[in-house]
């Protein structure tokens, strides 16, 4: 599809375009923002993908780091360390280099043997990020260091990093780009102390209109069109609060699925169904369409169809969720352990956490026993996974749960075990960012089944 047909491709091109009007020209701007929409960060993320690769148009460099935030005090390294690991794990910088396709001198031995002493790592970040810009071909051109983290565990110091970082003063030529909630906007304080080298930009964008664009291209008489254009009439229906609609449009969905003979698109049409009717509490239909979709799920994983397995995984949860909805919790703490042990079986592991954590949550005021048990279970089996795919995961909320049940039995060897795994984790103050967690949880009402 050519980029001038494809709507999702419109809309990056409006952002580029934002960019070279308010930025480009303006070298004093050296702090950006942008002011987006929670539904929008995968959009602004395949912007950046799109400019950190030849076919980007802005006149700059940007580097993007998904560096998590985890420590105020430990974060400039961190993103220094993932900077070198990037440029050394870069085959195609490091084949141009060796094939001396364009001249870049940059040592990053240096900076490897400078983040070893380091006394200061936001100078040191600093220093690393003119060091490299002035190795670019054309030193000229801007290197933006582009921060998206993949997880923000404080934002008040997240916003403290930031602003003893900007009070150091940024190089000639290095700018950084960022990304704030436009409803929480927790970059203005920031923005406005340093307001002579920064500007907010923002972007009215019809999502949701490239999305449904984009969903209903193709050949209308091809079913997986038609299904699409189910999906959003369905979604439409809910919007307007209209059951019977969202009814016609589920069993067209159901029609124009089966007749293709997929097993897995016929098992997710159930499920999407039955998804959207939580949102009018029509549990019974929903209980019926997630066994029957189930059903179909597990002949296709039998047939070969891998596609089956998350759709069987996101089937119990949902049959997880209607039970605890209907107040039936020993129903709903076996169909999220039942969840749990799909996932892990097909590979989800984070997918496995989330299942014990909800499972847990929903039983610890009734049995304590097994609350315990699956509690101790999740936080073993999350030790066994990597330590950056446990980042994005609810293993913060486990360990301090898991932390808590020895505490109370004066198990203190074990409670200094999980201190150390998690210090690792998420940094020494890993209890303290639960806690506020937890308070904002209480504060906007947000439940377990909404939280990731």
């Amino acid at each position: 599809m050519s980029r001038e047909h494809n709507p999702i491709a419109r809309l990056i091109t409006q952002i580029q375009q934002k960019w070279i009007n308010d930025i480009a020209d303006y070298p004093e701007i050296q702090l950006i923002r942008w002011l987006i929409k929670p539904d929008q960060k995968r959009l602004y993320k395949g912007f950046l993908k799109l400019e950190s690769s030849e076919h980007g148009s802005l006149p700059c460099i940007p580097v993007v780091l998904l560096t998590p935030f985890n420590d105020i005090d430990k974060h400039s390294r961190s993103l220094v360390n993932d900077w070198i690991e990037s440029f050394k794990n870069d085959k195609d910088i490091q084949k141009a280099i060796a094939n001396n396709d364009f001249a870049f001198d940059w040592d990053v031995e240096l900076y490897e043997n400078k983040l070893k002493d380091s006394e200061n790592d936001d100078v040191l970040l600093l220093e690393m990020l003119e060091s490299f810009q002035k190795a670019i071909p054309d030193n000229e051109l801007p290197l933006v260091l582009s921060l998206f983290p993949n997880a923000v565990q404080r934002e008040k110091d997240y916003k403290k990093w930031l602003d003893r970082l900007v009070s150091i003063g940024f190089p000639k030529h290095v700018k950084i780009m960022l990304f704030d909630d436009v409803n929480a906007r927790d970059f203005d304080d920031v923005m406005e102390k340093y307001s002579t080298i920064s500007k907010s930009l923002s972007v009215p964008l019809d999502l949701d209109g490239a999305i449904n664009k984009l969903a209903t291209m193709g050949n209308p008489n091809d079913p997986e069109v038609k299904f699409r254009s189910c999906l959003i009439e369905m979604g439409n229906s809910v919007s307007k609060n209209d059951l019977s609609r969202l009814h016609k449009w589920g069993n067209k969905g159901l029609e124009v699925t089966k007749v293709t003979g997929n097993k897995s698109t016929y098992a997710t049409a159930h499920v999407v169904y039955a998804g959207y009717l939580f949102n009018f509490k029509e549990f019974e239909m929903v209980d019926n369409l997630l066994q029957k979709g189930m059903a179909l799920a597990k002949q296709g994983l039998l047939g070969g169809d891998k596609i089956c397995e998350p759709i069987i995984v996101q089937n119990y949860g949902l049959q997880a969720s209607s039970k605890q909805l209907q107040k039936q919790k020993n129903e709903a703490v076996t169909l999220f352990c039942k969840q749990a042990d799909a996932a892990i079986q097909y590979n989800l592991g984070a997918q496995a956490l989330s299942a014990w954590w909800l499972a847990y949550s929903v039983i610890k005021k009734k049995d304590k026993a097994k609350y315990e048990l699956i509690v101790v279970k999740a936080y073993h089996y999350g030790t066994s996974l990597p330590k950056d795919v446990l980042k994005a995961t609810c293993m913060n909320f486990i360990s301090a749960d898991c932390y808590t049940i020895h505490e109370n039995k004066r198990d203190l060897k074990t409670c200094e075990d999980i201190d150390i795994f998690m210090r690792e984790l998420d940094g020494v103050t890993w209890r303290e960012n639960i806690e506020e967690k937890r308070k904002e949880m209480e504060k906007r009402k947000l439940t377990l089944l909404n939280w990731f």
